[in-house]
């Protein structure tokens, strides 16, 4: 009669193949990584069958959750929310860092230069001035101060899960009038900074054809 196999020494056992498996793989980032970088044959039926055809997008290794990487490339048209919370200080100092700057880089179909924010998603999600100046200070990264990570999506992360597929660059006028009183995005800052706020929420609600902005102080 064979001795029992240790429980230290058992072999690993195959990747399940039910129902529950997609939501026991949750757990395992690297594991399904690895399973979505097999050919179709390879992968186990639950995969294949979640899968139905998606496209498979680059999975970065920063990913905690592939199948939702997946899923969120491959959603179908739809409005989505977005609320992404900044230090003030920090938008606020980027915010006058445009504005006292002579030259202003253009963003994406823009003719006029003006004072403005750069909203951008790709290596996590930042706000960040679009002002030039020759002497500007970069950190030990090489990177502009100016630049402003939104909490929790700082480099290194990947904000696809909340903000969609594709990478982006935005402009936010800093002195175009909010609203009828004539306040402009640059004075709400210096208020909210001169009351004592400590937090710029920046609320978007989007789909693949508009994006509508909300900036809240706290």
């Amino acid at each position: 009669m064979p001795k029992p196999t240790p429980a230290d020494h058992a072999p690993t056992p195959a990747a399940p193949d039910s129902a529950d498996s997609a939501e026991a793989a949750l757990n395992h980032p690297e594991q399904v990584r690895q399973l979505l970088a097999l050919p179709p044959e390879q992968r186990p039926d639950w995969l294949n069958r979640f899968l139905s055809g998606m496209t498979i997008p680059p999975i970065p290794d920063t990913s905690t959750n592939p199948l939702l990487d997946v899923l969120m490339v491959n959603t179908a048209h739809g409005e989505k929310n977005c609320t992404l919370l900044f230090p003030l200080a920090q938008v606020l100092a980027a915010a006058e860092h445009a504005a006292a700057a002579t030259e202003h880089k253009l963003g994406y179909g823009e003719t006029h230069a003006a004072p403005r924010l750069w909203w951008v998603k790709g290596d996590g999600t930042f706000l960040r001035s679009n002002g030039i100046q020759p002497d500007d200070p970069r950190d030990a990264d090489g990177r502009p101060t100016h630049v402003v990570y939104a909490d929790g999506w700082g480099p290194g992360t990947d904000a696809r899960s909340i903000l969609g597929g594709d990478d982006f660059r935005k402009s936010i006028n800093l002195t175009t009038p909010l609203d009828e009183d004539g306040t402009t995005l640059l004075d709400l800052l210096r208020e909210a900074a001169a009351d004592g706020a400590t937090r710029f929420l920046l609320k978007a609600t989007f789909d693949d054809h508009y994006m509508n902005l909300t900036y809240i102080t706290q």
